[in-house]
Parts: C-alpha cells; sequence; structure tokens
C-alpha cells in the first residue's frame, strides 16, 4: 500500500504556544501520531508534496498563505491507509487546512472515500500531478468562525447571501488579493476582515447574550475532542455558565447536558443550541409579529397619559405590569437613563409570556434580556429601537448558519440544559455521561449575579437570596455563615479531608486576618468536593473529564499567597476515584496581582466504579 502523506495547517489567529498544543492533542485523539513542521518549506522538498509546487494553484500558495506566528506552522503524517476524513472536516478546533497526497489519478473515487459531505467547490478541492493527487480540505472551524464578519457587515437576507459566497471563495477564488490596509475606514470589504488575525469568538449563537467569563470556543473544542474521539456519545458542562460548551458539542454532532444554577444562564444555553435548527422563516415572522404588537400596547401606554382611549389586545394583562412596577427595586430603576424604561421591559415582558411555542418564546425572551444588558452598560436608545435591532441581529445569525449548512451539512445534535446544582445532580443519571469538559467558577473571581442582576430581576428569572447563597465560588462575603468558621476551628470532618495544600492556604488567610477570604476558600473547596463526587457518578467507567481552573492570589502584608485550586482539585478528585491524564498550564494575558494569573486544564478519567467510592 502506497504511503498517503498528510499537512495539518495551524489557523494564523495562534496566539500562545500552548494553543499548539491543544492542537496537537486533538489531532492525536482524532488522527493519531503527528510531527510538528517548523516552516511548511519544511515538508515540500521531501515529500511528494513538492509535485504540486508547478500546478494552477501551487501548493506553496496554499502553504504561505496567512501562516501563523510561532515555533510550527502545523503538522506532518504519513499513513498507509485511505481514512474518511468528514470527521476531521467537521470537528478541527486549531486546523484552519490540511492537504493529503495520495498515489492515485481517481480523484473521484478518492473524494468518495475520503469524504461524504460538502461540495467539492466549496470546501474542497483536488488537483492531479503526475500520478498523485492532492485533495485540499477547508474545516468547518473556519466558516464558522469567520461568519463573524458577516454578522458584523451583514445588514439582510440579501447581503448575507452575498457575503456567504464571498466567505466560501476566500481560500480558494481568491487566495491571491491583497487585502485592505488595518487602519482604512472607507471602502473595506469582506475579505479584508477575513485576513485579520483575530482570535474570534462571538460567531453565530456564541453572541447571543452578554457574559463575562465565558469559555473560548476554540480551545473548549479542542479539548473536547481530546476528551472524547468517538462519534457519537453524551457530553456534559456541568457548569455550563453560557453554553459555549453544548454549542461546539451541538455543531460537532454530540448530544449534550449542561447543568446551571443560574436561570439565565440555562435560557442562554438553551436558546444558543435550539435556536439553529429553528426555520428562518417561522423565526423572522414570530419576531415580526411580536415586535408590531408590542408597538401597538406601547402607543396604547403613551396614550393612557395623554387622556386617550386605550385599546389594549385581548390577550395583555395590563394590570400584572401595574402590580410589578413598584416591586422593583430602586437600585434596578436607577440603571436606566429613562425611568419609562422600566414599564416598557415590564410591557414587553408580559407579552413574551404570550407566545404558545416554547423555543420561539424562549428566543425573544433572550433577546429582551440582551436589550436590558444593551440599555444599562453599552448604548443609549429607544426600547423598542434597541430590542428590534438586537432581534433582527439574533435572527440573521440563524439565517447565516442554515445558508452556511446548505455547504457544510452539519448534523447537529440536541441539548438540554437545565436548571440544577453541580452538588446534587437529580437530572442525570449514573454512569451515563461519556465526557465532561466544564470550568467551575473560581472562588473570588465574578460576580456573575450582579453581572445579571437587572434581567434577573425585571425578567423575574430567580430568586436573588437563594441565588447568591447557593452559587458556588460567590465572592460576595456577606453570604458566608459564621458556621464555617466554627467547622474549621473544631476540624470538622470535612475540613479534615481537605489536602494539605488546601488547609495551609486556609491558615494563612486566618493568620493575616482575612477570616472571610479563608470561609470563601474553605466553601469552595467543600462544594467542590461534592461537584467532583457528583461527575465521578454519573461519568462512565473509562471516560474522562476536563476541568479549567485556575488560581487565586491574595495579599497578605507585603507578599502574596497563591490559593492553589487546580492541585487541590486534583487531589480531591485522585482520592473519589479519579486517575490524572494529564495537566496543562495557560498563562492569561489580562489579570491584576491578587486575581486569577494562570489557567490550569485538569484531564481526569473515571477509574473506580461508582459504588466503590467511600463516602465522604
Amino acid at each position: 500500500m502506497p504511503e498517503i502523506h498528510w499537512y495539518f495547517k495551524l489557523f494564523n489567529s495562534i496566539k500562545e504556544e500552548h494553543e499548539v498544543d491543544f492542537a496537537e492533542l486533538e489531532l492525536q485523539s482524532l488522527f493519531g501520531k503527528v510531527e510538528r513542521v517548523r516552516n511548511f518549506a519544511d515538508i515540500l522538498n521531501s515529500t511528494p508534496f513538492k509535485l504540486f509546487t508547478h500546478t494552477s494553484l501551487p501548493v506553496q500558495d496554499i502553504l504561505a498563505h496567512e501562516l501563523p506566528y510561532g515555533h510550527s506552522q502545523g503538522f506532518y503524517a504519513k499513513t498507509n491507509d485511505i481514512r474518511d476524513v468528514s470527521s476531521l472536516v467537521r470537528r478541527l478546533a486549531y486546523i484552519r487546512e490540511f492537504l493529503v497526497v495520495v498515489q492515485s489519478l481517481d480523484v473521484e473515487e478518492l473524494r468518495r472515500q475520503m469524504f461524504s459531505l460538502g461540495e467539492i467547490d466549496k470546501n474542497m478541492q483536488c488537483f492531479v500531478a503526475d500520478v498523485y493527487s492532492l485533495l485540499r480540505f477547508i474545516t468547518n472551524q473556519y466558516f464558522l468562525e469567520k461568519s463573524q464578519y458577516i454578522s458584523k457587515l451583514s445588514r439582510n437576507e440579501r447581503e448575507v447571501d452575498n457575503n456567504v459566497d464571498t466567505l466560501f471563495a476566500f481560500l480558494t477564488k481568491n487566495l491571491y488579493r491583497i487585502p485592505a490596509t488595518e487602519t482604512m475606514q472607507i471602502g473595506k470589504r469582506l475579505e479584508d476582515y477575513f485576513t485579520k488575525r483575530e482570535e474570534l469568538s462571538l460567531h453565530l449563537t456564541h453572541y447571543m447574550h452578554p457574559y463575562k467569563g465565558r469559555f473560548h470556543p476554540k480551545m473548549v473544542r479542542a479539548l473536547l475532542n481530546y476528551v472524547y474521539p468517538k462519534e457519537q456519545g453524551l457530553v456534559m458542562d456541568n457548569f455550563a455558565g453560557c453554553g459555549t460548551l453544548l454549542v461546539e458539542a451541538t455543531w460537532i454532532g454530540f448530544d449534550s447536558i449542561g447543568v446551571e444554577i443560574n436561570p439565565l444562564s440555562v435560557l442562554m444555553s438553551n436558546v444558543k443550541c435550539y435556536s439553529l435548527a429553528l426555520l428562518p422563516d417561522e423565526l423572522k415572522k414570530a419576531i415580526n409579529s411580536y415586535l408590531q404588537e408590542l408597538a401597538e400596547i406601547l402607543l396604547s401606554h403613551q396614550k393612557q397619559f395623554m387622556g386617550s382611549m386605550l385599546l389594549f389586545p385581548p390577550n395583555y394583562d395590563k394590570s400584572a405590569v401595574e402590580r410589578r412596577r413598584g416591586s422593583v427595586p430602586q437600585s434596578v430603576v436607577s440603571m436606566f437613563k429613562k425611568a419609562e424604561t422600566i414599564d416598557k421591559i415590564l410591557v414587553a415582558h408580559e407579552l413574551v409570556k404570550e407566545i404558545s411555542d416554547e423555543k420561539i418564546r424562549d428566543f425573544i425572551l433572550l433577546g429582551l434580556s440582551g436589550t436590558i444588558s444593551d440599555l444599562v452598560r453599552r448604548r443609549s436608545g429607544e426600547f423598542l429601537d434597541v430590542l428590534s435591532e438586537r432581534l433582527q441581529d439574533l435572527y440573521l445569525r440563524i439565517y447565516i448558519f442554515h445558508k452556511l449548512n446548505q455547504i457544510l451539512k452539519i448534523k447537529l445534535g440536541s441539548s438540554k440544559t437545565y436548571v440544577a446544582d453541580a452538588r446534587e445532580m437529580k437530572t442525570t443519571d449514573a454512569d451515563s455521561v461519556d465526557a465532561i469538559v466544564n470550568s467551575p467558577p473560581y472562588s473570588t473571581a465574578l460576580d456573575y449575579i450582579k453581572n445579571d442582576y437587572p434581567q434577573l430581576v425585571l425578567l423575574e428569572l430567580a430568586d436573588i437570596s437563594w441565588l447568591r447563597a447557593n452559587m458556588i465560588g460567590n465572592p460576595d462575603l456577606r453570604v458566608y455563615p459564621a458556621s464555617l468558621l466554627e467547622e474549621m476551628n473544631e476540624k470538622h470532618e470535612e475540613y479534615s479531608k481537605l489536602p494539605a495544600d488546601a488547609k495551609e492556604a486556609i491558615v494563612a488567610l486566618r493568620k493575616y486576618g482575612r477570616t472571610k477570604q479563608a470561609l470563601r476558600t474553605y466553601k469552595f473547596f467543600k462544594d467542590m468536593r461534592l461537584a467532583l463526587k457528583e461527575m465521578h457518578r454519573i461519568m462512565k467507567n473509562g471516560s474522562k473529564c476536563a476541568i479549567i481552573i485556575g488560581n487565586n492570589h491574595y495579599k497578605l502584608d507585603s507578599d502574596y499567597k497563591e490559593v492553589r485550586n487546580d492541585e487541590v482539585l486534583k487531589q480531591m478528585a485522585l482520592s473519589i476515584g479519579f486517575k490524572e491524564d494529564r495537566t496543562i498550564t495557560r498563562e492569561l494575558e489580562k489579570t491584576q496581582a491578587g486575581m486569577i494569573r494562570y489557567e490550569s486544564i485538569l484531564i481526569l478519567e473515571k477509574t473506580v466504579p461508582s459504588e466503590n467510592v467511600l463516602a465522604f
């Protein structure tokens, strides 16, 4: 059997060396052993790739186009078997494209054997030289990511259609185009944005609602590829946040479960995933109908203050708005430039409740929540205008995905996120999950409730007091009871079983008068032990999880004390029945002393049956 030669080219947006490590990990898991290539020229003279340096599209032009910075430009491998590469095209995160050279002249037969999806002139190309064929595959990740620019520049469906065609032609027909300068303000075209080295993360439904502390989609996809290389399975994020892992799993084709204690985050996660399958025409019709009815109601409200006769729609409960108005805290009212905006939001919310289709209702509700966030933090403008613009943008993102998928033919997985507690996941059966990727809310990192407070209140999504008391890692020191101090003083069983690193950090914090921080740290580890036990319970034997966690730093006198969250979680996991697969360290670019300086990715494997784990 003749040798088959492979070259995997990295995205040019690589910013850190650890991203090359992620790329190598996912390739090893999905493909097999690969070697790093420092420069594309290294492989041209020593492999059959050199035969294609004089074709209509020379291979050196493809390899040299938009190269990444760093020590590696990609990966090289040799195999003796022809493979169906559809999975690689669908799943790879850090690889922009890959090329395969095969000793065969039957291009169509190769295409059938290697690639069962897509169109040959869109994300696949074939070339012939001597007795060899070269096949070029562009990954779905490229098209999904770059659609972020289509969202920025498209105002309607016609412009989306044209821009999607431009995107699919860019790496093939327009490879030699000279981009406009970075500072050019007028006359810039879509292709000029494609050449930017931005680290895109808000493409399609990833954008649907503001959220601090989100996963980076490329990284989470690569980790999922590593911990679960199989083609079918059930994956989970039990700290789902805004649903980044779940969206990526949906695009890969996995079914997924999310667990999240914050109801607004649950709404985000569910809408981001299931809206990908909504029919654009039906969604647009529902949005327009809602906005038209809302405009009529708001006009009626305006006439009320002018003494005119009111003509409210029959399904609208005007009294509900009047009852709720007086219960809105002044702290929320003061967030808006115009007090009457509160009334308009309440009116819009009451009208959303009347939508019978649950998926359409939640889609518009999420748009309303994003509008509240926009008005509080990002922009001024009339409420109805801001809401209309947001819903139009969200609709166009669904339309863009459907246009892309006419070519990519992604078979979406199904996803469901539940309002539940990671310490007791009653919604999930034992030994049912094939892989987990998560990022627990680091102790002291972000105040998620504060970030979403106006939406949680105005849309009646949560009991704020209950949520504050039960959210793991809450940085609000007021929620940690004195009973935790008694547990530490009396060497309670929960405290005694903590790893040495945990107890050392807690003792140091107390010694320097940081008692509240010590309580918070203790509670975080106590909660995470329960969460780890639940993860172990629901995972199948032999399955893997990836936990992304940062270490905290506290200033104690003139020095800083590091709380080694990563090491503590690892030690607790090992005692529960996991074994360590590997740990990856990722430095953060924007941190402050006393906060999170780097992240660790703990990759663990379940090796002990759930029934054999000792109770703590």
